[in-house]
C-alpha cells in the first residue's frame, strides 16, 4: 500500500481561457510608451500567514483517492491564523491598503473598488 501524496490535489489558478485573455491583453499592449503605463494603477490582494501555519489540509491517501472525503477528515493543521491585505499602487503614489476581513467574493472585490479603487484613481489621474 504506497501513499501517493501528503498534500490535496492542485487545480490550476489560470485556466486556459484566462491565459488567452492574458496574452491577448498583453498583445494589445505592447507597443504603449511610458507616459501610457504611468496612468495604470495596479491593485493585488495577499494573504500573509501569522506563525507560518496555514490551515492547510494534509493527507494521506493511495493512488486514485485525491477528492475522497476519507483522506482528509481529521487531518486539519490547527494553529496560526492569517491576515488578506488589498492594495494598489500606480507610478504616482501608493494606495490604500485595505484589510479584507471576509473570504474575498466578487461582492467584498466590487465594494473595495468602489470605496478604495475610485477614490484613488479619481485622486491620482485628477489630471
Amino acid at each position: 500500500m504506497a501513499l501517493c501524496s501528503r498534500r490535496p490535489t492542485r487545480v490550476p489558478l489560470l485556466t486556459k481561457r484566462h491565459r488567452q485573455l492574458r496574452l491577448q491583453w498583453a498583445s494589445e499592449h505592447r507597443d504603449w510608451t511610458m507616459d501610457e503605463w504611468k496612468r495604470v494603477a495596479w491593485s493585488d490582494e495577499f494573504r500573509f500567514l501569522i506563525h507560518h501555519v496555514d490551515g492547510r489540509v494534509r493527507v494521506r491517501r493511495l493512488l486514485g483517492e485525491q477528492l475522497l472525503p476519507s483522506c482528509t477528515a481529521g487531518h486539519t493543521q490547527a494553529g496560526g491564523g492569517c491576515i488578506m491585505l488589498w492594495c494598489t499602487f500606480s507610478w504616482a503614489a501608493l494606495g490604500p491598503v485595505v484589510v479584507v476581513e471576509q473570504t474575498m467574493k466578487a461582492a467584498n472585490y466590487l465594494n473595495i473598488i468602489v470605496n478604495q479603487l475610485h477614490p484613488y484613481m479619481a485622486f491620482v489621474f485628477s489630471t
